[in-house]
């Protein structure tokens, strides 16, 4: 019967303790609702990938090898770069949040999963 098969390949959710009601609405806002064209830039604008953080940058693809991807490529492949930027950034400004002598597991976890992230764009990339 198709509900013991979707019982069998279904995965619990695991869910961790409670984040305060305040910032759980934002996320929760956030995750369901896009930023604006002009919100977004703005924000992005304020976090720079720092000139000692070169893998925060989003590399381009060399213009020789540019020229001779397909249409569908590039597109996936500047979709790929929209998403780097947004997350280059979002590290960026997670960073600056941080003390680079007093940084708690819990915020080095949350760095080391978001560059994670960032390596696995980068390889799809490739």
């Amino acid at each position: 019967d198709l509900l013991d098969v979707v019982g069998k390949f279904a995965t619990a959710t695991h869910t961790g303790e409670p984040l305060h009601h305040k910032l759980a609405g934002t996320i929760n806002y956030l995750t369901t609702h896009q930023l604006q064209g002009q919100v977004l830039n703005e924000t992005m604008d304020k976090f720079k990938p720092p000139e000692n953080c070169i893998n925060l940058s989003v590399p381009t693809v060399n213009a020789q090898i540019w020229g001779h991807l397909s249409t569908t490529i590039k597109m996936q492949d500047v979709r790929l770069q929209c998403f780097l930027k947004l997350l280059s950034t979002g590290i960026t400004a997670y960073a600056r949040t941080l003390n680079g002598d007093s940084v708690s597991s819990e915020q080095q976890d949350a760095l080391a999963l978001l560059c994670n992230t960032q390596f696995e764009i980068n390889c799809l990339r490739k």
